[in-house]
């Protein structure tokens, strides 16, 4: 009874320990952290363990030997992670061992000392263990058994890395965006902040290592302000001077092209989360006002020509990686600030002959929610 008992719980052993992991997308996601070439030299020829991302949930791999009387490439193993809902396996098949086929290795644990892969039955090795020191080294460890006796192995890879890549990415969103008003004006606006829309591409060029990115963005954003104020003044005319009455209760609708060059630091190489900040310049491309505008009776006076045409400011946010289908595109969503620096302002100042009471300005701020692929993924 008690060897039936015993039989029983070592068959179930492989399924407890597969039912430890949480979480497993996320550390599928750090495992994802292999992607690249890793070589070790030994007295034989190089040895290199290549990773490539094969999808959402499937790392592929191969361990090769290059020979160092030939240079040619010798595959001893060809290698699998797969994340399968709650679980994630390492599928090996060995060259010349288990009649070719594959054997499965179960992910147990998953701390600051490694990822380990068991398999109770195999003989050797009955454990694998992945750690990631750094973005520069890997260790591999096996524990098995031969025969009687426990055996070891200890490899240490060092990362190759790859040259820089390329993104052309098409971004969408959504933003909300204010007028401030600081100094002194003729008159105090007040604003309310309206939501817009933005469309864009970005060239992402990503340097050695996966750290740094340069991204040059040009796209076109929609913003809506609200705004109310009046005021009068005299203004110098052919025929003298002549009394304006100015009333603006409307909201602008307003086109802009944008343009800027940002760098980007991502956390971890290929990691998730990333932030940016850099300067850009945006050119008015239409503005309507929509609701009360006084006098509006000429182009010199009506909404149309309230602001400049430039925008100059600085921009920061925060990116995230999450792709919403099946296909990695590299999709991230993001989310930016944006603090104007230059004076917009052409309506407030006009016919001002004291600077000592018109010398306020007007600058744009606003928020974005934005989703980005890039299309070379298609």
């Amino acid at each position: 009874m008690r060897t039936r008992l015993f039989l029983f719980l070592l068959a179930l052993l492989p399924l407890a320990l597969q039912a430890q992991i949480e979480d497993a997308s996320d550390i599928f996601r750090e495992l994802k952290g292999l992607d690249g070439v890793w070589f070790m030299p030994t007295d034989r020829g190089d040895r290199l363990e290549i990773w490539s991302v094969a999808d959402d949930s499937t790392l592929i791999g191969r361990h090769v030997r290059i020979r160092i009387e030939t240079g040619d490439t010798v595959t001893l193993e060809t290698m699998r992670i797969e994340r399968r809902a709650d679980t994630v396996q390492f599928i090996a098949i060995v060259r010349g061992q288990n009649e070719n086929k594959p054997v499965v290795f179960n992910l147990t644990t998953a701390d600051y000392d490694g990822y380990v892969f068991e398999n109770p039955e195999h003989d050797d090795p009955k454990k694998i263990i992945y750690r990631l020191l750094g973005n520069r080294e890997l260790q591999v460890n096996t524990e098995g058994t031969r025969g009687s006796r426990t055996v070891k192995q200890e490899y240490v890879f060092e990362r190759e890395f790859n040259p820089g890549a390329v993104q052309f990415r098409v971004r969408a969103g959504m933003n909300v965006f204010n007028m401030r008003q600081t100094g002194t004006l003729l008159t105090t606006p007040e604003f309310k902040a309206g939501p817009g829309w933005e469309l864009g591409t970005t060239f992402a060029f990503k340097g050695r290592g996966g750290y740094i990115t340069l991204n040059v963005d040009v796209g076109f954003l929609g913003r809506n302000v609200k705004a109310k104020s009046g005021f009068a003044t005299v203004e110098q005319r052919d025929t003298g001077l002549v009394f304006v009455q100015y009333e603006r209760d409307l909201t602008y609708r307003q086109a802009w092209l944008g343009f800027a060059v940002y760098p980007e630091l991502t956390f971890r190489r290929d990691g998730r989360l990333s932030i940016y900040a850099g300067p850009y310049v945006n050119a008015l491309l239409i503005n309507r006002g929509k609701g009360l505008d006084l006098p509006g009776t000429s182009s010199v006076y009506d909404a149309n020509s309230d602001f400049k045409r430039k925008d100059i400011g600085l921009l920061g946010g925060f990116q995230y990686k999450m792709n919403f289908t099946k296909k990695d595109l590299e999709g991230k969503l993001g989310i930016r600030a944006t603090y104007g620096l230059s004076n917009i302002d052409a309506l407030y100042t006009r016919g001002c002959n004291n600077p000592a009471y018109c010398n306020g300005s007007i600058t744009l701020q606003g928020i974005s929610l934005y989703y980005s692929i890039n299309i070379l993924k298609l």
